[in-house]
């Protein structure tokens, strides 16, 4: 299979590349005195509150309740200063805010100019997640970020995105774990940008002591990314473009069934008159880190908007090799239809319908506990603050 990383660059200049960003623009950074003042941390965040019924199969398994209340709270500390040189130094540390899910979210430093681009460190995305383009989605269910999971049930080792039997580990948008990372964006070029990113892809890991990629470890994988994109504006018709890449290193991990996992991935979108049509596709070798287990996904959406409404309809198909050079496939779909209405005062009032199909393709029995079916429909309100 031809792999993208022959076309961008491989693992070494990424790094130097990398590293050569970074001391640009720290050189810039310290190259002048100034007299800007202190950095002063200005408080917002999010608060969502849902109720939904979801009807499933999940044959065998245990019941899952038909209506259930989903909360989601972030708080955002923010903050920043230009300094003399014209670089902006900037702070950003987001906090989950729920009873039970008190961990971060994005804490990192950005140092930023027009002219140098954009360098971040720490806890954060890669950098191609900044540049990927998928289907879009309005309401509180999308598609590739595990929403639909939440409500109707995706039978295998794991329900939490990391290793599901049936295709839950693919989707089509880039890597979004907040492990410690330098990221490096370029300036916007006439619309063209690109970006690279190089640390670990796992959150909570690797803040502070030896990283160890070594023996049998599996918490602290490497991983970096590199991507590019445009954005532009054509008499009011806008269009979105872009291709990346990212493999992720094993962790250490050994023996013959395990491998580097590397996934490219374009996706696109074109907007006029309050309609935005958008889609992606993702192809990724070994994957989970697994020899010659390979996934495909693709998603198509479309969103209109006009004045305070705004409803959306996407479509997604995931593909997974159930072992290697198996010839069969665990497969997942879902198409999520969704709708907002702004209130005003940072207040939205939103919902969605969505569907699911999970088909594990090991298991061809009637009423398998390996496959599910469902479908939901959840509203509540959203407020940022």
């Amino acid at each position: 299979m031809w792999c993208v990383s022959d076309y961008f660059i491989n693992e070494e200049k990424m790094k130097k590349l990398l590293a050569a960003s970074t001391a640009i623009v720290t050189i810039a950074a310290v190259s002048s005195a100034n007299a800007a003042d202190p950095i002063k941390l200005s408080i917002g965040g999010y608060m969502n509150q849902y109720v939904g019924y979801a009807s499933q199969d999940a044959d065998g398994q245990e019941d899952f309740a038909e209506v259930k209340v989903e909360s989601e709270t972030e708080l955002y500390f923010r903050g920043s200063t230009t300094l003399d040189n014209g670089l902006t130094i900037g702070v950003n540390i987001d906090r989950y805010a729920d009873r039970d899910d008190t961990g971060g979210d994005d804490v990192f430093l950005q140092i930023s100019s027009e002219s140098l681009g954009r360098l971040r460190i720490g806890q954060t995305k890669g950098a191609a997640y900044a540049l990927s383009h998928t289907a879009p989605t309005v309401g509180p269910i999308g598609n590739n970020d595990g929403d639909v999971q939440d409500w109707i049930y995706n039978p295998g080792t794991a329900n939490d995105g990391d290793s599901d039997v049936t295709a839950d580990q693919t989707h089509t948008a880039s890597e979004s774990n907040d492990g410690q990372k330098l990221v490096y964006w370029t300036p916007n070029l006439g619309g063209f940008q690109a970006g690279v990113s190089y640390g670990l892809d796992r959150n909570d890991a690797g803040i502070e002591g030896p990283v160890d990629v070594g023996g049998n470890n599996t918490d602290n994988d490497t991983a970096w990314d590199v991507g590019v994109a445009y954005n532009g504006d054509f008499g009011g018709v806008t269009f979105g473009a872009d291709v990346t890449y990212q493999q992720n290193n094993n962790g250490g991990t050994t023996g013959a069934g395990v491998e580097d996992r590397n996934a490219y991935r374009v996706g696109a979108e074109v907007g006029f008159a309050g309609f935005t049509i958008g889609g992606s596709y993702r192809d990724t070798n070994n994957e989970n880190n697994q020899k010659d287990i390979d996934a495909m996904g693709w998603d198509l959406g479309v969103s209109y908007a006009t004045g305070p409404y705004a409803v959306s309809l996407a479509y997604m198909h995931l593909e997974q090799d159930t072992a290697a050079n198996s010839g069969l496939e665990h497969t997942r779909d879902q198409w999520v239809l969704g709708g907002s209405y702004d209130l005003g005062a940072g207040v939205a009032l939103v919902g969605s319908v969505f569907h699911a199909e999970y088909d594990n393709g090991t298991d061809n029995a009637p009423n398998s506990v390996n496959d599910n079916e469902g479908t939901g429909i959840v509203t509540g309100l959203q407020v940022s603050f």
